[in-house]
């Protein structure tokens, strides 16, 4: 086809938002009908943590006509290695700390003829006009809007990527868990994952702790703030064109203590969903695929307007392991691999002690858990037990109540007893007199019966019968009478 644009990419499959960007310019180019590839040293190497469309081709050589162009990103500058001599070359500078990296500042790039540079950010661009005295093209990033977007529900959650700075990640998170302030807030490291797992946290997260160090952008900041989510973190150089933008609080390097009240005054007050859409479209106003096509475009056609040769392209790193002089490529390929393998190998001693610290603060973690379940469990019975203590208070004073009220029925029986008693003397008394007059008539009416039978019996003896007749009929009467009641 012609015109072809050959980004050259690290053999690096872990995630990078560099090496994603690579991949972004050229699925970019492609849908607008232009020649573009990856390309990759290693056979059937590709990247496989997020979905692309652009095609990628591999090994160590790759044949270029007088119309393309190569795209060297700045790690794969090296010193005294033109990997393409005589081709039109543009080195893709995302990473103004990263520029020395494998070469020196005199003379950079080492290439006959020089190249075209080009960066995205606008830091990145006022570094390097200073470098290189020269004109520098900013090709801004693009953000994926429909991936990065806002989740239709949040709860109090913060993220963070610890791959800059893993020691400081493990002290913050530490941090963060003893912090009760984040009691019942979810707490995720984001490391290793699929850009799509990675948009899904942002999405739903209230906030992303920028983590970033020496940084030419910082581009998980922009994908948060497309996601709506609040920003707190460092700028890190590259990255404070981000932190102008509302939704954003940049605390001073490996500050953790601002960091933790930081991100703990965002919990305290979530932003709205009108904060959050306001984010989104500051994102959205600058950082399009439209705007990024557009400069990119813009800066190929000065590229091209520079001369270039056919010729054969190396792969940086395939130029060093297929020198003349020195080992032979067997053997370099083996020092390279022992190399990886040591590095891999430090890596791996600084994960285990990353593990070990992580390990340490959940037990930490854990214990102080158990320590609030079990306090709350004793909250619980001391209020249990003060709530049967009120219970029995009530009940006493119920009990109490009644007590006064019996003790005032039992006063006013008392003092219906009291007369009671006094009535019955009196009735005693009055029985008493009453027996002893009724003792003393008997007695007075027997003598007054002697006394009338003595007469009787006198009348009786003294008396003739004609004169006494009736006497003695009133005498019998009387001794009828006396007779019944004998009777």
């Amino acid at each position: 086809m012609g015109n072809r644009v050959v980004y050259l990419a690290p053999d690096h499959n872990e995630p990078s938002g560099g090496i994603r960007a690579i991949y972004r310019h050229v699925e970019l180019l492609t849908a607008a009908g232009h020649d573009a590839v990856v390309w990759h040293l290693a056979e059937g190497f590709a990247c496989d943590w997020f979905d692309t469309t652009a095609p990628v081709v591999n090994g160590p050589h790759l044949l270029l006509d007088g119309s393309d162009t190569l795209v060297v990103p700045e790690v794969l500058v090296i010193a005294g290695n033109d990997p393409a001599p005589g081709c039109r070359k543009v080195v893709y500078n995302q990473n103004h700390f990263y520029t020395f990296d494998n070469t020196s500042a005199e003379g950079y790039p080492g290439w006959p003829g020089g190249a075209s540079t080009w960066v995205s950010s606008t830091t990145s661009v006022e570094v390097l006009r200073r470098v290189h005295r020269a004109d520098v093209a900013l090709i801004p990033y693009s953000l994926d809007f429909d991936l990065f977007a806002p989740a239709p529900r949040r709860a109090p959650k913060v993220v963070w990527m610890p791959r800059k700075r893993p020691r400081e990640a493990v002290v913050l998170e530490a941090m963060f868990r003893a912090d009760e302030r984040f009691a019942g807030v979810e707490l995720v490291s984001v490391d290793g994952m699929t850009e799509a797992d990675t948009a899904g946290h942002l999405g739903d997260a209230t906030v992303f702790v920028a983590l970033g160090h020496e940084e030419g952008f910082g581009l998980p900041v922009a994908e948060a703030l497309a996601a709506g989510c609040a920003v707190v973190g460092y700028a890190a150089g590259g990255g404070a064109e981000l932190f102008e933008v509302p939704g954003t609080v940049e605390v001073a390097d490996a500050d953790l203590v601002g960091l933790v009240e930081s991100v703990a005054a965002v919990l305290a007050q979530p932003p709205t969903d009108e904060q959050r859409a306001a984010w989104r479209g500051a994102m959205a106003a600058r950082y399009t695929a439209e705007r990024q096509l557009d400069a990119l475009l813009a800066a190929i056609k000065t590229a091209r307007a520079t001369p270039g040769a056919a010729g054969t392209a190396t792969y940086p790193d395939a130029t060093e392991l297929l020198g003349e002089e020195g080992p032979s490529f067997e053997e370099q390929l083996q020092g390279r691999i022992a190399e990886l393998e040591a590095a891999l190998g430090r890596t791996r001693d600084e994960q285990d002690v990353q593990r070990v610290a992580r390990e340490r603060a959940e037990q930490h973690a854990t214990a102080a858990r158990e320590h609030a379940d079990g306090l709350e469990k004793q909250l619980e019975a001391v209020l249990a037990e003060h709530a049967e203590v009120r219970r029995q208070v009530n009940l006493l004073t119920e009990q109490l109540a009644d007590l006064r009220h019996e003790r005032a029925d039992l006063r006013r029986a008392a003092e219906r007893v009291v007369h009671l008693e006094e009535v019955s003397a009196l009735l005693e008394q009055y029985r008493k007199d009453n027996d002893r007059l009724n003792h003393r008539l008997t007695h007075e009416l027997a003598q007054l019966s002697a006394v009338m039978h003595r007469q009787l019996d006198e009348v009786r003896g003294s008396t003739s019968w004609k004169v006494t007749a009736p006497l003695r009929r009133v005498s019998d009467a009387i001794s009828s009478a006396k007779g019944g009641r004998h009777g």
